[in-house]
């Protein structure tokens, strides 16, 4: 039982009953184990919580992008976010929302396979992130973004007014 060729033939040999469904499933996972090695594909893709952490902290920088493959999109959100002080910081604006809506959103690498990590714990990321976008979003409210002016000058810009 240690070389098999095939699913075809593990499953005869589990229709014949001459294996187990325990050691069916145990020579499967070998089988599926040794083809990924063979054609050279990653058994383990992409981890979904580092490319959830990478987006919250260097999100506008793309080096989300850049860890799970998307080398055009990771080029365009460091091109935007580097030249974001030459368009009125609006590129960062842009950069924050994009990278803000992958880390919700992207489940999948360059590569087509969907990220790995704990489905609880990646939505509890993405819940988290979600509470302090909005959190922050609501308390910039709250914000005075007046700025002191002394009673001197005050006066001289309501002289300027009124004539």
């Amino acid at each position: 039982m240690t070389d098999m060729v095939s699913l075809e033939t593990l499953n005869k040999l589990l229709a014949e009953g001459k294996i187990s469904s325990a050691e069916y499933e145990e020579q499967k996972r070998i089988l599926f184990r040794r083809t990924l090695r063979e054609s050279g594909e990653r058994e383990n893709p992409k981890s979904g919580i580092v490319y959830i952490l990478l987006a919250f902290f260097l999100g506008t920088l793309g080096i989300h992008n850049f860890y799970a493959g998307f080398w055009k999109r990771g080029m365009l959100q460091l091109f935007l976010t580097l030249t974001a002080s030459l368009f009125l910081y609006l590129p960062l604006i842009v950069t924050s929302l994009w990278a803000l809506g992958e880390l919700l959103f992207k489940r999948k690498s360059a590569d087509g396979h969907v990220m790995s990590g704990s489905r609880k714990l990646i939505w509890g990321l993405r819940l988290l992130v979600l509470i302090v976008f909005v959190s922050a979003a609501i308390s910039a409210n709250y914000v005075d973004l007046s700025l002191p002016v002394a009673d001197e000058d005050l006066s001289a810009i309501s002289e300027i007014v009124n004539s």
